[in-house]
């Protein structure tokens, strides 16, 4: 069922599509060329393409000697990642340019762009472009820092330190992501970010060597996301001073950063973190006190996903009901979760939507799931569950959305218990059956109210103790 609707999707997309610029498609306003084994830009006729502010050539073999001519002058955002461009030349002043994404050639140095003055948002990362002045001029970085404000840079060879010319340029820049960056690349400088430091709101510090937090992070005190992923700076490299000054951070990423206990810092930001991302660390169990720390903040967003958890962590649960109060959003997939007990997320009365999805789940106590009356959603997909859970009939909300996919749910009569709370709360249930070629929702509204003795009193009660 599920591959009917992505081949829908796929033919509905090609369906509003229109050809144009003979090996491209057109739709909503957007020229779509990539991975056209295209060897320069296509040629467009200007009824066709009038209008149209984006144009996407990525996954091409586009070489540097590409006719720049033939870019519509009403694109404003232009894709040429991953073709083959040593060097990037404009054609003529192109004043719409607004958003330019180089990422995954071959340049070995930032090219000149004085062409496009109203560029803002620059990617150059996987470039072979060495983090010296020679790669990262300073005439051309003076001139980007009239309009820039996003700049993504960064490659595994020859990112070695930190440009010098983007430290002491780009006043206006609010979003700044290196990702990737050469062993050799330990560390932040100081003065880092001493051009921008009190306008940059987004930091993305991904796939590099750093062995700790930069200490020089705490002078961004308005930033408001850090996404510090792939760094394998372990426990130790948490360091709490490098986080003391950010003091309008709002959402927090430590994805894969060899952890595995539950980060102390936490305990030193904001009341405005609202997001805590831990995804692909090792944190095996979380230990009731490190989570009393989050119990003490604002967090509506914690994601676990693939942290090797056995058990949903106990301290998600008090009977004081005091823990976790703001919590609207759990991500507890693909971890190693194999049961759901009566206590487990109890009382977590803010709490709309969890995922348990791509777990070894198999059992889930009936007196699951109490005093949740805000959930509007949860995802069992790609479980071992055998049968739907019925401490769903727990959860006192009309519309309960249940996704049920890629799961071995046995479609039997004794589905009609489940089937008059289905009914009577309106819930929405996504998957197919395993023992029949029906999908879930049709077995519930078809099958089982013509089950026999479906008026009588054969089948269990919803609400047996388990």
């Amino acid at each position: 069922m599920l591959s009917f609707f992505v081949f829908l999707g796929l033919y509905l997309s090609t369906a509003l599509a229109s050809p144009c610029c003979s090996v491209c498609d057109c739709e909503s306003n957007v020229i779509k060329c990539e991975s056209k084994a295209l060897d320069d830009i296509p040629l467009c006729a200007p009824a066709d393409v009038n209008g149209y502010t984006e144009m996407r050539l990525a996954n091409n073999m586009i070489p540097s000697s590409l006719t720049f001519s033939r870019i519509p002058d009403t694109i404003k955002v232009l894709d040429l990642s991953n073709n083959t461009l040593s060097t990037f030349n404009v054609d003529k002043v192109r004043y719409s340019l607004e958003t330019l994404d180089l990422s995954g050639n071959e340049l070995r140095r930032v090219p000149t762009l004085d062409k496009l003055p109203s560029l803002h948002d620059l990617d150059i990362t996987s470039n072979p472009i060495p983090s010296t002045s020679a790669g990262f001029p300073d005439a051309i970085f003076r001139q980007l820092g009239t309009n820039l404000t996003a700049l993504h840079i960064g490659h595994p060879q020859t990112f070695m330190t930190f440009p010098h010319t983007i430290s002491t340029h780009l006043p206006k820049l609010e979003t700044l992501e290196i990702n990737g960056a050469h062993p050799a690349f330990s560390n932040l400088p100081p003065t880092a970010f001493r051009a921008f430091e009190l306008v940059l709101h987004y930091l993305y510090i991904r796939n590099t060597h750093l062995y700790a937090v930069p200490l020089t992070l705490r002078r961004l005190r308005n930033l408001r996301e850090l996404y510090f992923e792939g760094n394998p700076i372990h426990d130790y490299g948490l360091l709490p001073e490098a986080f003391s000054g950010l003091n309008s951070l709002e959402l927090l990423s430590l994805k894969n950063d060899s952890l595995t206990t539950f980060p102390a810092i936490v305990n030193n930001l904001s009341d405005k973190l609202k997001t805590l991302i831990l995804d692909d660390n090792t944190l095996l169990f979380i230990r009731e006190n490190a989570l009393n720390m989050v119990n003490r903040s604002n967090i509506e967003k914690l994601s676990l996903r693939g942290c090797q958890l056995d058990r949903i962590p106990g301290a998600m649960a008090d009977d004081s009901g005091t823990y976790l109060q703001g919590l609207k959003v759990l991500d507890l997939s693909n971890n190693k979760i194999q049961s759901i007990d009566r206590n487990d997320l109890h009382d977590l009365q803010s709490l709309q939507s969890v995922s348990f999805s791509q777990n070894p789940l198999a059992y889930v106590s009936t007196l699951a799931f109490k005093n949740l009356e805000r959930l509007a959603f949860i995802d069992f997909s790609s479980t071992s569950l055998k049968v739907i859970p019925m401490a769903l009939t727990n959860i006192n909300r009309h519309g309960l959305d249940i996704d049920l996919r890629n799961t071995d749910v046995e479609c039997v009569c004794e589905l009609a218990c489940f089937e008059k709370y289905y009914r009577l709360h309106g819930f929405k249930v996504h998957g197919d059956c395993e023992t029949v070629s029906v999908s879930l929702s049709s077995y519930l509204n078809t099958t089982v109210p013509v089950c026999p003795n479906y008026l009588g009193t054969q089948f269990p009660t919803c609400k047996t103790v388990n």
